[in-house]
């Protein structure tokens, strides 16, 4: 059985007590490591400088790292007030728990529907409701078993490298028909940053490290995740919901490559021991 921890943003595999990597730790591989106090460090002077910080960062620094910039800034505007850096931190907390509440909602809103639309097909799904002992868990060992049907959060894992050491990720919303598979994330960010400037690392060299790119091969590798238990994709993207408002959302439609899953399944296998654990939000 594989758990999700809300408490400690962790999975869990409960017979062994092992805990699992989930598409948080296993991305940092392939991206540029996110350094969180110089990006709020950055995002602080963004709001004290207004459309100044834009000059800078898109100007003079526009190939500089986080790092980098974070560095220049505090050197160059040191009478900044401190409590800019506070007030992003509190938004970042805050939006963290919007977002898990949006998700929340949306799923309530499923189940008391009883029917999702199939982005893909415009089909009508029932929404599929199995007895758990736990809020988020894995609903049962072989998922080639699930019937027909719409399932919100759906905690999948590769069955090829067995329940006590897999990666692990949460769909949002999965449709299943006639052993064929589509998969739709939830996305709460203010905004989709969809940059140009940067590639991924290694197998995912032909990818930008954009918010964009890293949310599609989210669901992507969901959908992969799917592919190993014999479902055929059908269909994968994500749908950005705008100020937490179910009813302002856009669709974003991602291109499922094959063999591009196949090479980073292979990579995964090979690194997964040497993951480091982070908290796993997906």
């Amino acid at each position: 059985m594989i758990i999700f921890s809300e408490k400690e943003h962790k999975y869990k595999h409960l017979e062994s007590g092992n805990i699992l990597k989930g598409w948080t730790s296993l991305i940092k591989n392939y991206t540029e490591t996110f350094n969180l106090e110089k990006q709020a460090i950055c995002s602080a002077y963004s709001n004290y400088l207004g459309p100044k910080y834009r000059g800078i960062k898109f100007g003079k620094m526009v190939d500089a790292s986080v790092d980098e910039l974070a560095e220049y800034l505090l050197s160059a505007y040191p009478e900044m007030p401190t409590h800019y850096i506070d007030e992003v931190k509190y938004e970042w907390d805050y939006a963290a728990i919007l977002g898990s509440e949006t998700h929340l909602e949306a799923e309530m809103k499923s189940y008391e529907r009883g029917y999702e639309i199939n982005p893909f097909t415009d089909e009508e799904f029932q929404v599929i409701k199995m007895d758990k002992q736990y809020d988020n868990q894995l609903l049962m060992d072989d998922l080639s078993n699930l019937p027909d049907g719409y399932y919100p959060e759906l905690l999948v894992y590769d069955y090829s490298m067995g329940q006590g050491n897999t990666p692990v990720t949460m769909i949002d919303k999965c449709f299943i028909k006639g052993g064929v598979v589509w998969i739709d994330d939830f996305k709460t960010n203010k905004a989709i940053w969809a940059g140009k400037d940067k590639m991924m690392k290694g197998v995912l060299s032909s990818l930008y490290d954009s918010t964009e790119e890293k949310y599609k091969l989210q669901a992507c590798f969901g959908a992969k995740l799917m592919s190993t238990f014999g479902f055929k994709v059908g269909g994968v993207g994500f749908t950005h919901i705008k100020d937490y408002n179910l009813n302002k959302t856009k669709f974003y439609l991602a291109k499922y490559d094959e063999d591009l899953m196949s090479k980073f399944q292979e990579d995964w296998k090979r690194i997964y021991d040497k993951l480091e654990i982070v908290n796993e939000t997906d």
